[in-house]
């Protein structure tokens, strides 16, 4: 309404520095009016999303695209026509609506469809609270996009809109206003308050409502998570992991908890260290303790050389030369043999010159250098020389042969042979004899245990697969069988049992240096604080859930204190300061009159602010201790909000049209007569559009339309057997005054003519009753319209006294063509049994007309006298 757009733009402008969530408020609240729990919970979650408590979403600002704005220099706009395609609801298509220049009444029952059409109206004209459109839920395909046209003039130019529920609203339709509970601008506070909010500024208390809200909901969620408290590690007092983690705050650095709850390997190892320092300073006898922990220092090297050794043994190189060995060794057997196939003859026996026969030849050698012939060089072959073996002298050519053999034997083929098999055999040797699980190295082993237990484990485990990937080489040497290229892997630790075992000579040099109270001390300080951060890397969950507990308390904070209404408070005194004038309050003085709401001495005063608004308080004048809330009714509180609504439209620049949707809901007869007047006396001034589902009110504004002169233009909205949302320029019938009721019944006959002349009788012949029973009722109209010219009329509560003068010429003819109407129709109403012998048919058509036409000349006779 006039200034609202002002209003609005300065809200918009203002907004700019209010948390985005609020923008997103002012938006709804702009389209919407209301919110509804949904959207609550939805601005709840974008004020925690704007500190992280949430995931971030879209949000959708109040923008000027949003806001019903006047155009500047743009003069009255007026309804010309609406026509609805389809897509709203389950309203009929091609549907249209006519508004006429000043007043249109658009009458509909409930269900038939009227809401409908305001919807596409308040969308296009941006009105407040605009609802959401739907389509037929009901349908069993899917609904189209809502569309309808709009036909309009602005200062006469006459335009067109096609319109759809997605684009922009017309900027010029923005001038029309509309009026509905949304819009009501008086608003019953609790306690005492009515308070008088302009078009507009209502946002602000709207707005304030929607912070307290969410404050209320943040608060709730604030105290539930103080409450999920942590249990923090029990860490010694005086260390620094336990200073840390008792002064947690959301500043609190997650990296440099995890930093010092993260021991180092050195830091680890002196943990270990300084325990069983301490653990060794408790013994009697330090210098005895001390030995004993050199003894087993000492029993550790023994083990760790061992295992060097069978690390020697079984590594990749030691076994891979293995291997080379073997197969070089084989090389030099096949050369030796065809060395030794070429040096013997094939005479002799078989396996001569074999290992075994080696041995034998060796052991002969020996024989001879030492017992047979020391003095001489082997074999002897000389005079007089006999067999080493059988003692018989040596013949010429067996001493050839004995010579022939020790030349294989010295040759160099032989040696080198003779060296690779020693050199192979040692190494095979030391392969197949290397024993660690033995019972020393066991007895170390159980003492390593109970120092680090971990770290025997995996040792055993180590000795476990060293003895399989020996056994695996063994097997492939015996078998001939190449390296295997994927050899069991296996890790014997040797440099972690060596540290041990100097732990272990660390322990007895401090048992002989600590003796002192101090150093234990020292110890004890250190020992502490490697413990606490031991502990704490334990628990670094638990700490990093606090420190994201205490995160969210502080955005918590942040979040509660977006919701603070303070800024509110003082943009709302502000505006309502400039707009809430002087001249504002006259002319709202000036309605109430107008809707003759006298009997209350109602004023308007400034009433100070509270969270967001700036109240004037509607009080009653000479009343002490009387809250106008216990004595205004519903009605009279619509009757406030209508009297508000107009008293801003005398701001307005412009006279362009204004619409009502349902205005006198909770109304009583008087009231709804006196808003009747009211809008009335407004078509005259500019367009005035009502849509209404109470005929009472319906024939209050045409009455009052005659009344004042104010040219009156029906529509009504129907359901038809297709659906709701049927429109015609025709009241319905009990709407309809004498002369448009003659009209329909002229077409009724018309329609039974055909039924006579075509069909069966008794066709014709129920429809002939119905129409002498609503000619029936034209002529009850007619008594009080025509014959008592609208002095009385049922259920009005006034008496027209100045149209009682016409009463004083109604003639005794008068009276009796009225009785013999309302008698022969009576004779034909349906429930009126006539007798078996009387059997009289129903009129003709032509009679049926003449019927008719006698109430048309009736009522031509009285209206014409009159004038």
């Amino acid at each position: 309404i006039s200034k609202g757009s002002d209003i609005l733009l300065d809200i918009l402008e203002w907004s700019s520095s209010r948390p985005a969530w609020q923008r997103d408020a002012l938006r709804r609240l702009v389209t919407l009016d209301s919110l509804n729990e949904y959207d609550l919970k939805d601005l709840t979650v974008l004020c925690k999303a704007a500190h992280g408590l949430a995931e971030r979403r879209k949000l959708e600002p109040l923008e000027e695209c949003h806001i019903p704005r006047r155009v500047a220099g743009l003069n009255a706009v007026k309804l010309n026509a609406l026509i609805h395609h389809g897509g709203v609801n389950a309203l009929a298509t091609e549907q249209t609506i006519q508004f006429g220049p000043e007043l249109t009444i658009i009458y509909g029952g409930n269900a038939a469809g009227k809401s409908g059409y305001t919807r596409i109206l308040k969308r296009a004209c941006r009105a407040r609270g605009a609802e959401e459109i739907l389509g037929n839920v009901l349908a069993t395909s899917v609904p189209g996009q809502p569309s309808a046209t709009i036909r309009f003039e602005v200062d006469d130019e006459y335009q067109e809109l096609a319109w759809n529920d997605q684009n922009e609203p017309h900027e010029s339709l923005g001038h029309v206003s509309v009026f509905d509970t949304h819009c009501a601008a008086v608003y019953i506070r609790e306690k005492t308050d009515v308070a008088f909010r302009p078009y507009g500024l209502d946002l602000f208390d709207k707005l304030s409502n929607i912070c307290e809200v969410v404050r209320r909901t943040l608060e709730k969620e604030r105290e539930e998570l103080e409450m999920r408290q942590v249990d923090l590690p029990d860490l010694p007092e005086g260390t620094i992991a336990c200073e840390l983690i008792s002064n947690i705050t959301s500043m609190t650095d997650s990296k440099e908890i995890e930093n010092l709850g993260t021991l180092s390997d050195p830091e680890k190892k002196r943990l270990k260290s300084v325990r069983k320092q301490l653990y060794d300073i408790q013994a009697k006898d330090s210098t005895k303790a001390a030995q004993r922990l050199t003894l087993r220092a000492n029993r550790l090297d023994t083990l760790n050389n061992n295992l060097m050794k069978l690390d020697d043994i079984l590594a990749n190189n030691a076994v891979k030369s293995l291997f080379e060995g073997r197969n070089s060794l084989e090389q030099l057997r096949i050369t030796t043999d065809e060395f030794r196939a070429k040096t013997f003859p094939p005479n002799l026996l078989k396996g001569t010159g074999s290992e075994l026969w080696r041995k034998l030849w060796e052991a002969a050698r020996r024989f001879s250098n030492d017992d047979a012939y020391p003095d001489d060089q082997f074999p002897v072959t000389g005079d007089g020389a006999r067999c080493i073996l059988c003692q018989q002298n040596l013949r010429h050519d067996a001493a050839d042969r004995l010579k022939q053999f020790d030349k294989f034997l010295l040759s160099t083929i032989q040696q080198e042979f003779d060296r690779a098999n020693v050199g192979y055999q040692e190494q095979l040797g030391r392969l197949e004899n290397v024993d660690v699980v033995n019972e020393a190295n066991q007895e170390a082993l159980e003492e390593l245990r109970i120092e680090a237990e971990q770290l025997t484990k995996s040792i055993e485990n180590g000795l476990k697969q060293a003895m399989n990937r020996r056994d695996e080489v063994l097997k492939n040497l015996r078998e001939g069988q190449p390296l295997p290229d994927g050899l069991l892997s296996y890790k014997l630790h040797t440099e972690k049992v060596a540290t041990e075992a100097q732990m272990l000579r660390d322990r007895a040099y401090q048992l002989l240096q600590t003796s002192d109270k101090e150093t234990k001390n020292k110890l004890k300080k250190e020992l502490q604080d490697l413990e606490a951060k031991e502990t704490l890397g334990k628990n670094l969950k638990l700490v990093f859930s606090e420190i994201d507990r205490k995160k969210k308390l502080a955005a918590y904070e942040m979040c509660i204190k977006d919701t603070n209404t303070r800024s509110i408070t003082l943009k709302s005194t502000e505006l309502t300061k400039r707009t809430v004038t002087k001249r504002l309050m006259e002319s709202f003085k000036d309605e109430l009159k107008k809707l003759h709401f006298t009997h209350l001495k109602v004023e308007l005063q400034a009433a100070g602010g509270s969270r967001g608004a700036l109240f004037h308080q509607l009080f009653l004048r000479g009343t002490v201790g009387v809250d106008l809330p216990n004595v205004v009714s519903e009605g009279e509180a619509r009757t406030l909000s209508i009297a508000a609504f107009f008293a801003e439209l005398s701001t307005a620049s412009d006279q362009s049209a204004i619409l009502f949707d349902d205005p006198v809901s909770s109304l009583d007869h008087k009231w709804r007569d006196n808003v009747a007047y009211r809008l009335a006396e407004e078509a005259k001034a500019r367009q005035v559009v009502v849509f209404t589902h109470d005929i009472v009110f319906l024939l209050a504004l045409v009455r009052w339309a005659e009344e004042v002169g104010a040219k009156c233009q029906h529509q009504y909205i129907r359901r038809e057997v297709q659906g709701p949302g049927f429109s015609s320029q025709d009241l319905p019938w009990v709407a309809m005054k004498v002369k448009n009721r003659i009209g329909v019944l002229n077409k009724m006959v018309q329609d039974a003519d055909k039924l006579y002349r075509t069909a069966i009788r008794e066709q014709y012949e129920r429809e002939a009753v119905i129409i002498y029973g609503l000619l029936r009722e034209a002529w009850e109209r007619g008594l009080e319209e025509i014959l008592l010219g609208g002095v009385v009329e049922r259920y009005r509560h006034n008496i027209q006294t100045r149209q009682a003068k016409n009463l004083s010429d109604i003639t005794s003819d008068d009276c009796k063509i009225f009785e013999y109407g309302m008698t022969k129709c009576s004779r034909w109403l349906p429930g009126h049994d006539q007798a078996p012998a009387e059997n009289v048919p129903v009129p003709d058509p032509e009679e049926l007309k003449c019927d008719i036409d006698d109430l048309q000349s009736w009522m031509k006779t009285i209206l014409n006298r009159r004038k």
